[in-house]
């Protein structure tokens, strides 16, 4: 079981940071979806550690934020 969680967890952070890397220079909002679900696993188990760490888990309303905000920028554009 351990070396599921090792293979879920490590494949999540690298589709974090990539995700992430793409949304920022690109502004997308589907990959800043895509890095809202990818940080989610990250998040819950950071979510049960003590709590300085576990505000960690907070990181996903973030990501929904500023993809919020990519898509009404997004649509803004696409009716000019």
């Amino acid at each position: 079981m351990g070396l599921l969680l090792r293979i879920i967890m490590s494949f999540s952070i690298i589709l974090l940071f990539i995700s992430l890397f793409y949304a920022v220079i690109n502004r997308s909002w589907s990959a800043m979806f895509v890095c809202l679900i990818a940080s989610l696993p990250i998040s819950l188990y950071l979510a049960s550690v003590s709590p300085p760490l576990s505000y960690l888990g907070l990181v996903p309303v973030l990501f929904l934020i500023l993809m919020i905000g990519y898509r009404v920028k997004f649509r803004s554009n696409e009716v000019q």
